[in-house]
């Protein structure tokens, strides 16, 4: 009966998707924004109300059957013939969808069902590109898609500040019921961390960053609502604890005009010292233990959290030696309880030592050449000096984001970096398309003309 209590859900929550993507609608992307944000929530007010702790809920899984309809309908795409992806787009789906393959046949291999429940993190980016690409041209659903994904990560900020004031009951029950408490503090008002809606407080922190990032560095995102909606998500972020996503969003704000010759440079520099005026007192009356994670940052050589993933680095790459093909996907976190049933975890790690070893050799070489491309499509399109503020934000977004991945692994999921990724590739294919265009019909216009000379010879003579 439980069980088909959190299936009913689950069905509810994917019905509409199913009917979105069987139309193709942009409106996947916007609805699945929603799901990644709340489905855990959902999850847990329904183990609340059965009495029961349910930790491989069919909810938990909504956003990767979500997601994966959204990889459906590009590679349906893809394999149409004629179909609208260009050929940079193509060929980075392939890249990235060919190294996810051989990354869950090795996990299958080593984590059975495991594999089959991390998946949808793995496949997310396909989608998200895909679609990224496909509405390039449409400037709206681009804008719309900004201003949902800015709303749900305002939900996770307000109901994440209302849980630390008050702890929901259903929020306490899976705190103790999952074995969380000591690491996200007790189930009492301000002495547990923030997670909001996510299952843990590390997801939340970044979800809640990369929406503080899009209404820092977007200029009309929710309109009057985006500076409100930017401090309380900052707000909820510090109540995370996470000092990876606070070094992610400064350093984003701080390269946006370094990587994009000067734009935006006033309103940075403007916001740069609103912070250094007013941040210490903000911070000296941030309840928790908000203030004194932050002020670790400046030593943060001398933080045995630092020194850990120094160590595993380490640890990483000589099990990089032992396992050159990687352990494939599923085989750490949450998806290896699946297959081991149990509640052991492996250590946490750097965002490179996970790809790494998820990858092996092989595969991360080909992520790396995956996320040049990405570069050099927004590279190009700045040196056309193509004047795109959404350009300029995945400039930030992505170096940024190269730092954070020491310590987290941001890259996997359904995050909005991809589909600015998408975008910049869309916008290349583009300008691709043009130009063939433009030379096709300069030869056309040569050929007529070398044509009607010969005529004209051939009458004179």
């Amino acid at each position: 009966m439980l069980e088909s209590t959190s299936l009913l859900v689950a069905c509810l929550i994917c019905l509409p998707a199913l009917i979105m993507a069987s139309r193709q609608s942009s409106w996947l992307i916007d609805y699945l924004f929603f799901v990644v944000a709340l489905n855990r929530g959902v999850r847990r007010v329904v183990d609340y109300n059965n009495g029961y702790f349910n930790p491989f809920s069919t909810i938990s899984l909504t956003p990767i059957i979500v997601g994966g309809l959204a990889v459906v309908v590009v590679l349906l795409e893809l394999n149409r013939r004629g179909h609208e992806l260009g050929h940079r787009t193509a060929n980075v789906l392939y890249l990235y969808g060919g190294a996810v393959a051989f990354a869950f046949v090795i996990g299958f291999i080593n984590a059975k069902l495991g594999a089959v429940y991390a998946l949808g993190d793995y496949i997310a980016p396909i989608g998200l590109m895909g679609y990224g690409s496909l509405w390039a041209a449409d400037s709206k659903t681009i804008d719309r898609w900004c201003h949902t994904f800015a709303a749900s990560v305002l939900v996770v900020a307000v109901y994440g500040i209302w849980q630390f004031y008050t702890i929901p009951p259903w929020d306490g029950f899976w705190l103790m019921a999952s074995g969380m408490d000591g690491y996200m503090g007790i189930p009492e008002p301000t002495k547990m961390t923030l997670f909001s809606t996510m299952n843990e407080r590390g997801p939340a922190a970044m979800y809640l960053c990369c929406g503080a990032i899009l209404l820092m560095l977007r200029p009309g995102t929710l309109g009057l609502l985006r500076w409100p909606a930017a401090v309380a998500i900052l707000f909820a972020m510090l109540l995370t604890y996470s000092r990876t996503t606070v070094i992610f969003a400064g350093l984003a704000v701080a390269l946006f005009p370094l990587l994009n010759r000067g734009s935006g440079l006033l309103p940075v520099a403007g916001l740069s010292l609103l912070v250094l005026v007013a941040g210490p007192s903000i911070m000296a009356r941030m309840p928790g233990q908000a203030s004194a994670r932050v002020e670790t940052i400046g030593a943060i050589q001398d933080d045995g959290s630092f020194k850990g993933r120094i160590m595993l680095l380490g640890v990483a790459l000589r099990g990089a030696i032992a396992e050159p093909l990687g352990r494939g996907i599923g085989a750490d976190g949450m998806a290896s309880r699946v297959q081991q049933a149990s509640n052991a975890v492996v250590a946490d790690s750097t965002g490179y030592v996970k790809t790494l070893a998820t990858y092996g050799w092989i595969g991360f070489f080909v992520i790396v050449t995956v996320l040049y491309r990405l570069w050099r499509s927004s590279s190009d399109l700045v040196t056309w000096e193509l004047d795109d503020r959404n350009v300029r934000i995945f400039r930030a977004w992505f170096i940024a984001g190269m730092v954070a991945l020491f310590s987290g692994n941001w890259l996997v999921g359904a995050s909005f970096f991809w589909v600015l990724a998408g975008y910049c590739l869309g916008k290349m294919d583009q300008e691709d398309k043009s130009e063939q265009l433009a030379v096709g019909s300069k030869q056309w216009e040569d050929g007529r003309w070398e044509i009607g000379s010969n005529q004209t010879s051939v009458d004179s003579y």
